[in-house]
């Protein structure tokens, strides 16, 4: 624990200790206790709707009475906001099954028919063979990915199946392990908030931000492998900073773990290393000039032996049995989807109405596409792929939530420039310089991978979503800053408040949306 966390720990009770240090514990018992009970799946959705109702009545008649006595601490108010973020995240699994509001999952079908490359049939494939792809990957759609997150469903298929009816499947219990991932995904990167010196009402309004984010909500559904890398990566970087802060050669192998089964995730993770480069460098210069430096090239090189064979193995090992090249990526074929007829300077700089005009995603087969990247960013950040446009209730509430986000980012954005002008007053420059360089390699990679591969679903959040913890930080940061205590009144507390409630609305009445038929128009372009 960094010198902030020891503080911190120390103070309120036994349980708020224990909730605040190990909040994973009751999440996977809920979690596991709701597969018992409903298979992950409640087939009336007012029975959900009441079920929603009834948990975040109690969680507020908690606050209230907390309230009324006095006794609610900040500690106790930032749990509370976390007990209703997963409460709205498992009643969306509740109402969401695992071929609603997917990426490239398709259908999970019994026995590899070789007709479909999902990620479903990857996990069926191991699943049912116990072994990796023995096959071209690069033939084989969502193969090319590394296989943890395939293999850890498989295995959590063969156990859970154990206690089904021979011969049956419920492939809904995987949104069980989601779940679990975005809870942890979230865990980490407040932990980092935390970790960094963030404390008081700037750590409220990081609660009220991260809580009932939209993202962590479609991503408790999503049985891809976005989320347990997402996870992965903020584990491997809060535990990298507690090295950087410590020393210790216990943090620094923790960090490679979590690097390593992070690629062997999604490659993507591998962008640690420019956030995580600088840290090391830094450390290993400070190290040197204290005569310590064979201790600290020691721990760099122990990352390395560990992160480097975990997270490239499976890389490697289809480069030669296959000649498959090492970053291969799969590109789509999918006339709708396609937006290479945009320039580069209409990706990155094109207006079209948004937000006043259209604020839901276009995917194309409407004949409207979102070309431009940031703008479709936002979109797919608050409502993924899921279009409400003709349902009065979801396209109100949305709005009303995506002007509050423009609000925040409007001010994340400002609170990066306070963040860089003023680092070098605070003690923690270095790991806030790690967190600026995390939030540009995010955002420049994505914006290469999406002109490198000019399809709508390449624009999307998630492949930039560990930005959003810069983002976050900065808000925090500013929170009770000069800049800030310009704003009338609360104002940033409000819209912190704000965004909570139009979150987990939003979320709360989805289940009422009934998509209605998609009308596909022939690609002109």
């Amino acid at each position: 624990m960094g010198e902030n966390e020891i503080k911190d720990a120390s103070s309120g009770n036994l349980l708020i200790r224990f909730l605040r240090r190990f909040p994973g514990v009751p999440a996977a018992a809920i979690a596991v206790l709701m597969l018992a009970l409903t298979g992950n799946q409640i087939g009336n959705n007012y029975i959900t709707f009441a079920l929603m109702i009834a948990g975040f009545a109690v969680i507020l008649a908690v606050g209230v009475t907390l309230r009324v006595k006095g006794r609610l601490t900040d500690d106790i108010l930032i749990l509370l906001l976390f007990a209703a973020g997963f409460w709205i995240r498992l009643c969306y699994i509740l109402y969401t099954n695992v071929y609603t509001r997917q990426n490239d999952v398709s259908d999970f079908r019994d026995g590899f028919t070789g007709r479909i490359y999902s990620h479903a049939d990857y996990i069926i494939f191991i699943r049912d063979h116990l072994s990796l792809p023995d096959f071209d990957v690069t033939k084989h759609g969502q193969f090319y990915h590394p296989p943890f997150h395939h293999f850890v469903c498989a295995m959590f298929l063969k156990v859970y199946e154990l206690f089904l009816p021979s011969g049956t499947h419920n492939y809904e219990s995987l949104q069980t392990l989601t779940l679990l991932y975005s809870t942890g995904c979230q865990y980490y990167m407040f932990r980092t908030v935390r970790h960094l010196g963030i404390k008081g009402k700037g750590l409220v309004n990081a609660a009220l931000i991260l809580a009932a984010f939209p993202t962590l909500t479609l991503f408790a559904g999503s049985v891809n492998n976005d989320i347990l890398s997402l996870m992965l990566f903020f584990g491997a970087f809060c535990y990298g900073l507690k090295w950087y802060g410590e020393g210790k050669t216990k943090d620094i192998i923790v960090s490679a773990l979590f690097t390593g089964f992070g690629m062997m995730t999604k490659l993507s993770v591998g962008l640690i290393a420019f956030p995580m480069g600088f840290l090391f460098i830094v450390r290993f210069i400070k190290d040197i000039r204290a005569k310590k430096g064979l201790k600290s090239f020691g721990q760099l090189a122990s990352f390395g032996v560990i992160a480097a064979p975990l997270g490239l193995w499976y890389s490697i090992r289809n480069l030669i049995r296959y000649n498959t090249p090492l970053g291969y990526v799969l590109k789509l074929d999918i006339k709708h989807m396609d937006i290479s007829r945009f320039s580069v300077k209409e990706r990155l700089f094109g207006f079209y109405g948004f937000p006043i005009e259209d604020f839901f995603t276009n995917m194309g087969s409407d004949g409207e596409q979102d070309y431009n990247i940031f703008i479709t960013q936002v979109k797919t950040m608050l409502f993924e792929y899921e279009n409400c446009r003709d349902d009065m209730l979801m396209t109100m509430t949305g709005y009303f939530l995506l002007l509050m986000t423009l609000a925040l980012i409007i001010l994340a954005f400002a609170g990066i420039v306070y963040l860089v002008v003023t680092i070098r007053k605070r003690r923690a420059a270095f790991e806030e310089t790690a967190l600026v360089i995390l939030f540009v390699t995010e955002i420049v990679s994505t914006v290469i991978f999406s002109i490198k591969f000019p399809a709508i679903c390449s624009q999307d959040f998630r492949y930039d979503f560990p930005a959003l913890l810069t983002g976050i930080y900065a808000i925090a940061l500013l929170t009770g800053s000069k800049p800030c205590e310009r704003l009338p009144g609360k104002g940033l507390r409000l819209l912190c408040i704000g965004f909570f409630v139009m979150s987990v609305l939003y979320y709360a009445i989805l289940w009422t949306y009934v998509k209605g038929a998609v009308v596909v128009v022939e690609p002109t372009w």
